[in-house]
């Protein structure tokens, strides 16, 4: 029993054998991870860079802006109408102002130097007043024949013309009345070539004859013809030989188109260069630019139309209205 350990000693070997073993399992450990752990690295944050982003400027512009048409409606100064280019130099002639007596048409209207009938009128879809023709009342200044020239797509047009004058804001402003035109510049009447162009229609009447612009107007302007033969075609060189003959008391009535459809601009343009007398009659209505092109309709004509329609003034100047049926009354 003296060879034998003693119970407890054995105990605490065993113990001591223990702690040995796990502090040389802990030694392995430390010294070699196993490849599946995965190294807590710390993760530095980086420091944000704050860059200076250009500020956007949020325009005005909105969606589908709608700029506005210019107004077709002058504005009226008392600045006078440019006069026709160049300057009419009117034939010598005695001046022979004629006298007004009383006349009404047929819907009891006084026909005086201020007489305007309109005659048509049409609107666009815009609603705007785009079709015009009226029938106004002229004094005669005498009793001649005039002329100018004036020069459309290179070639130079005679325009044949009545001294007239006619009633605006209470005053008589002198007007030239264009009955025609031919080809070439200072053209004489008799030597016109045969064609439309030596002819204007015309109707000489009585003052105990009735005016009706309506009717008038419908039938003289019916294709040539269906036309009435009360409305002849005269030769403006026997027109000339008429005026001498004429009493004092006579008064002019021309009717004609003042406003055109923008549709109708290109075959007017077209009958301009092709007729003289249409381009004649139809120059004192339109704007023609350095290209001859119809660039819009006459200020005369806009402001004409804001007369008839609304009684605005008219400014004065020295113009032209233009006659595609004459009717001339005469007194007792």
């Amino acid at each position: 029993m003296g060879s034998i350990m003693p119970h407890r000693t054995v105990k605490a070997l065993l113990f001591l054998l223990i702690i040995i073993l796990s502090t040389l399992i802990l030694s392995a450990c430390q010294g070699q991870a196993p490849s599946s752990t995965v190294s807590a690295t710390r993760t530095t944050r980086p420091t944000a860079t704050i860059t200076q982003t250009p500020t956007i400027t949020q325009t005005s512009t909105l969606a589908n802006t709608i700029t506005p048409l210019p107004s077709s409606t002058p504005t009226i100064t008392l600045t006078p109408f440019p006069t026709l280019s160049p300057t009419p130099s009117p034939t010598e002639v005695e001046l022979n102002p004629a006298v007004l007596f009383p006349y009404k048409d047929n819907n009891g209207k006084t026909v005086d130097w201020s007489y305007i009938h309109v005659t048509r009128i049409n609107e666009n879809e815009k609603g705007e007043v785009d079709d015009l023709w009226a029938f106004m009342a002229f004094q005669l200044l005498d009793r001649g024949i005039h002329q100018r020239y004036f020069t459309f797509l290179g070639e130079p047009i005679t325009v044949y013309y009545l001294n007239v004058a006619h009633e605006f804001n209470g005053e008589m402003l002198p007007m030239q009345l264009v009955l025609g035109g031919t080809p070439g510049k200072d053209v004489p009447i008799q030597n016109i070539p045969a064609g439309g162009t030596a002819y204007i229609q015309v109707q000489v009447r009585e003052s105990s004859q009735r005016f009706d612009p309506y009717t008038v107007h419908r039938d003289a302007n019916r294709d040539y013809a269906l036309r009435d033969s009360a409305y002849p075609l005269l030769f403006l060189k026997d027109l000339q030989t008429l005026l001498p003959d004429l009493p004092d008391e006579v008064i002019l009535l021309a009717d004609h188109p003042i406003l055109f459809p923008r549709g109708d601009w290109h075959q007017i343009k077209l009958d301009m260069s092709r007729i003289s007398y249409l381009a004649a009659r139809y120059q004192p209505f339109f704007e023609i630019d350095d290209y001859d092109r119809l660039a819009d309709q006459s200020t005369f004509a806009y402001a004409l139309r804001d007369l008839f329609l609304d009684q605005r003034p008219i400014p004065p100047g020295f113009y032209a209205y233009s006659s595609q049926t004459l009717i001339i009354i005469t007194g007792e």
